[in-house]
């Protein structure tokens, strides 16, 4: 194998890849990263065996070949030397020599044979979504996922697509994000698959980078419209491979059944609450400083114009109360409880200037949804309460 490259192309290459490069294994060769050079174009591949990213660039390639490269000792080295035009030649024995105009470095890889390989999405199904959609209810949906590893049927994103529809959900048990495209093209099979928390960061990340270098600004965030690019998904029953660009990830599916969601979402919330979203933020986030630190309390207060946010901590002496301008259905005062944290979590990933909450009883889960929502975009999430008490 032999090429040479520039070190800052390969060196974005590399910090695509070598965040699923565990520091440390049962499995010593995933410590590297799989190097394979045909002609022109040079693919760089990391894997913790759950999850594998790879990255296609070109280089200017003279022999092809393969082999597995110490992650870490070669991001450290390529971090040093920005700018310069590398020479990659390896050796017999798997000895790596990197060469620029003033210095020479060798690293011994490993046989490229040892390096596990993704195993392959056979009789897949295959949607194509923007990436910029994609990555936006990536992000708003992740935070609702439980990172609880008991509660394995819940440590992921749920995708639900059908003809027309492409539906994203996810839930811990106290809190739900449901988004829903009812314009999406696709005429298949309804097909569902949980997709794990680690693989839907990493298609976030990774995709909403090289969608936001194609663009100065970050449209995307606020718009369901085309972001110049679109991802391509194949699945199987067990697998999932996304490309986007350059970039493949591919991944495990988990292999559980999502709880059923359409259950706990109330139908008969009639109590209806509008409110700025920035001076609801800004309320929350005060009165969880002043808050119970176990529970994280914040009440809801609601008359016809005005909303009160308070939370207290008796074992501190400290509490909040504070009014914000709203508009509420009801004539009768309301008071309902959440989990601050959760509730904060919630309204931030709106992009909306204005959110409204949907109430029954001080028992029952609460929904928040936009008030001027996106076309053929249904958002929602939802917010268990907490006893006032």
């Amino acid at each position: 194998m032999k090429f040479t490259v520039k070190s800052n192309e390969l060196i974005s290459a590399i910090n695509k890849v070598i965040s699923v490069t565990p520091t440390r294994s049962t499995l010593p060769i995933l410590g590297n990263l799989f190097f394979s050079l045909e002609g022109k174009e040079l693919t760089i591949m990391g894997s913790d065996l759950e999850v594998y990213i790879e990255v296609k660039i070109y280089v200017d390639g003279k022999n092809d070949g393969q082999v597995a490269v110490p992650a870490k000792k070669l991001e450290t080295l390529l971090q040093n030397l920005p700018g310069k035009d590398l020479n990659f030649d390896l050796q017999n024995g798997f000895k790596l020599i990197i060469k620029t105009k003033g210095g020479k470095w060798t690293i011994t890889g490993e046989d490229p044979n040892d390096f596990p390989m993704p195993a392959e999405v056979e009789d897949s199904g295959k949607i194509n979504i923007d990436a910029g959609i994609l990555t936006r209810y990536l992000s708003k949906a992740i935070h609702a996922a439980s990172t609880d590893e008991l509660r394995r049927s819940m440590n992921g994103v749920y995708f639900e697509i059908r003809k027309n529809e492409f539906k994203v959900v996810s839930t811990d048990g106290h809190r739900l994000v449901k988004i829903v495209k009812s314009d999406f093209d696709y005429s298949g099979e309804k097909t569902n698959m949980l997709v794990p928390i680690k693989t839907c960061q990493l298609m976030t990340k990774l995709f909403r980078g090289a969608s936001k270098s194609q663009s100065d600004d970050d449209s995307a965030e606020s718009d369901t419209s085309s972001d110049g690019g679109i991802v391509t998904i194949y699945f199987s029953s067990e697998f999932l491979k996304c490309t986007y660009n350059n970039i493949s990830i591919n991944s495990r599916l988990i292999d559980d059944t999502f709880p059923n969601y359409d259950s706990v979402i109330p139908s008969d919330n009639e109590k209806i609450l509008k409110v700025a979203k920035n001076d609801l933020i800004g309320a929350v986030k005060r009165s969880i400083i002043m808050s119970d630190q176990v529970t994280n309390k914040t009440s809801f207060n609601i008359a016809e114009s005005e909303l009160k946010v308070k939370a207290v901590n008796n074992e501190y002496g400290t509490d909040a109360d504070e009014t914000i301008d709203c508009s509420f259905t009801e004539s009768e005062e309301f008071e309902i409880a959440f989990n601050g944290k959760y509730l904060l979590e919630a309204i931030q990933h709106f992009d909306n200037d204005t959110l409204l909450f949907d109430f029954s009883t001080p028992l029952k889960a609460s929904i928040i949804r936009p008030s001027d929502p996106n076309q053929n975009e249904d958002l929602m999430m939802l917010v268990m309460p907490v006893r006032n008490i």
